[in-house]
């Protein structure tokens, strides 16, 4: 009976069952095995170039970071040629590679948006979690720090082109930190904003609100704070707290305690015989990176 049965079912596989069904189970099963840490970020890599919206904002985040050091370049330029005793020094020089940095938080916050509510509204989220229940969701991050890097570089070129014959003081005055957190610190920070907006777009789960939430957050409610500081010293907390949301940490945390023109308009702050509290740059940027733990 037994050599029976084995003979007429040679693959060795249950009474009942396809052969071909349970290969292809065998063969899935084995290939979702192997899906490792390479594959996730391959998947993912994908998915972030596959929409037209994902490379136009990077591309924006690099032109944005171009055009603003080169227009900063021209205004501290064009302020020391008017002879008024300021001369510009390599702090002034960097300030200006890193004068863009605000606004392409809010061009990245709109990607890291975008990127994760695509795949709600498609419903390819559900597939993605079911091939990777661990997979990695930073693929956005990875391509926005390599994007704003380029941008630095390219702002960098601009603003050495812009001020390079006007900088005459040397490296003083300058922190040793300064051209470290230009060059790399700001394209860390830019992926972190993108991983901030991407929790904003999982809560959300609509661009729309996602995108609206990384407006309010990173433009309207600091310039609504920012209006206070009028009202006099009873509401100088509400002027701390502004001084700790992720706009201003960033703008703390770029300019590096340098003594430069473009970091004027971010001096201390006195309202009274009160000093609201203004975050060092190092303090600024742990701030910075718990909104995004966060």
């Amino acid at each position: 009976m037994s050599g029976a049965m084995q003979s007429a079912n040679p693959t060795g596989t249950p009474s009942g069952t396809v052969p071909g069904a349970a290969h292809g189970a065998a063969h899935g099963a084995s290939h979702a095995r192997r899906l490792g840490f390479g594959g996730a970020l391959r998947a993912e890599w994908c998915k972030v170039w596959s929409v037209t919206s994902t490379y136009v904002l990077l591309v924006l985040a690099i032109v944005f970071f171009a055009v603003n050091s080169l227009m900063m370049g021209w205004l501290m330029r064009f302020v020391e040629s008017q002879g008024d005793g300021m001369p510009l020094g390599n702090e002034d020089l960097w300030a200006a590679v890193s004068s863009g940095a605000d606004n392409v938080l809010l061009i990245v916050g709109i990607l890291g948006v975008m990127v994760l509510t695509s795949e709600f509204s498609s419903s390819s989220i559900i597939t993605s979690l079911t091939v990777n229940p661990r997979r990695t969701m930073f693929m956005n991050a990875k391509a926005t720090f390599l994007a704003s890097f380029v941008g630095m570089l390219l702002a960098w070129g601009c603003a050495a082109i812009m001020m390079g014959s006007s900088v005459s003081t040397g490296n003083a005055e300058m922190p040793a930190a300064m051209p470290w957190v230009t060059l790399l610190g700001i394209p860390l920070a830019m992926a972190l904003g993108a991983v901030m907006s991407m929790g904003f777009g999982a809560l959300c789960r609509s661009t729309a609100g996602g995108v609206l939430c990384v407006v309010v957050l990173f433009m309207i409610v600091p310039s609504m704070l920012q209006m206070v500081q009028l009202l006099g010293e009873k509401f100088t907390w509400v002027v701390s707290l502004n001084n700790c949301l992720p706009a201003n940490a960033l703008t703390y945390f770029t300019g590096v305690g340098a003594n430069s023109f473009s970091n004027s308009a971010s001096a201390q702050l006195s309202m009274g015989a009160t000093h609201p509290f203004q975050p060092s740059w190092g303090w600024a940027g742990l701030i910075y990176l718990a909104w995004a733990v966060v």
